[in-house]
């Protein structure tokens, strides 16, 4: 027989796990303190509490990327194909750029082939992190660290690729908008650029939002970092996008299009 006290705490478990923004975010936590295993175990008896749900899927998918287990991150991104356009959202598409060419051949009807083959991919992005520095006492400081990955075995040319980057804050705990901060400082981990190797490049960009003014709060309202949106391009064609939170995906969906009309953060990078 179990105890009373037992069967509460079971309950509440429970609870926890059937909360998928709780899942996520404590997913990404544990990541962010490079403890795989972990976030790989709560994600997984999520992923049986809440069957074929995309939230837990993708971060599953991701988390499998980080851990180089590229065959289990195929098979959860099919999962999520699987599931059709209706029910993963937004996902879906993530998922289908995270696959690649040809993948609109396993995906659920309704896909069409141009969405799932539309150009040859040559990069991808890998599992970006944001991480906040709380060294700085000035505001608000997150290093958004971005793997970019190479599809295949082919030659890189830094001078074709391009990242747009995207802030975004919370106004006033209402709404969310492009970030007023000044424009991010990039870096790549290392040099020379050019995906021989690994076949991975690493590149580190920071968003720092100083403490506004009253007269900025007034004009700007009261701020506080969001989240971000990245769009990946080679050669002038669309090769991936990540966004934290997913819904960021739906700012400017249109590809080439920056969100809200805005214009992006960082210019093109000829590398």
């Amino acid at each position: 027989m179990t105890a009373p006290g037992s069967a509460a705490k079971t309950d509440a478990a429970t609870a926890l796990l059937k909360d998928v923004n709780y899942v996520v975010t404590t997913a990404k936590e544990i990541r962010g303190l490079s403890d795989m295993q972990q976030a790989l175990e709560l994600l997984r008896r999520a992923d049986e509490v809440n069957p074929d749900h995309p939230a837990i899927i993708a971060e599953l998918a991701q988390t499998y990327e980080q851990m180089g287990l590229t065959a289990k991150a195929t098979d959860a991104w099919r999962r999520i194909q699987l599931l059709g356009s209706t029910k993963a959202g937004s996902y879906f598409e993530l998922a289908t750029r995270r696959l690649g060419p040809g993948s609109a051949a396993v995906a659920a009807p309704g896909l069409s082939s141009a969405a799932g083959a539309d150009a040859e991919k040559f990069l991808r992005l890998g599992a970006c992190q944001a991480v906040r520095d709380f060294k700085i006492s000035d505001g608000e400081r997150y290093v958004l660290r971005v793997p970019i990955v190479r599809a295949g075995n082919r030659p890189i040319n830094s001078q074709e690729m391009n990242l747009e980057v995207f802030f975004f804050d919370r106004v006033n705990n209402e709404k969310v908008a492009l970030t007023v901060a000044p424009e991010p400082v990039e870096s790549w981990q290392s040099a020379p650029v050019d995906w021989n190797g690994t076949g991975e490049e690493v590149l580190d960009v920071v968003y720092h939002l100083p403490a506004l003014s009253a007269a900025e709060i007034q004009q700007h309202g009261r701020r506080s970092y969001y989240g971000y949106m990245l769009r990946l391009y080679y050669n002038n064609k669309l090769q991936d996008v990540a966004a934290e939170p997913r819904d960021l995906l739906e700012f400017g969906s249109a590809p080439g299009a920056a969100p809200g009309g805005a214009n992006p953060l960082l210019p093109p990078m000829g590398r």
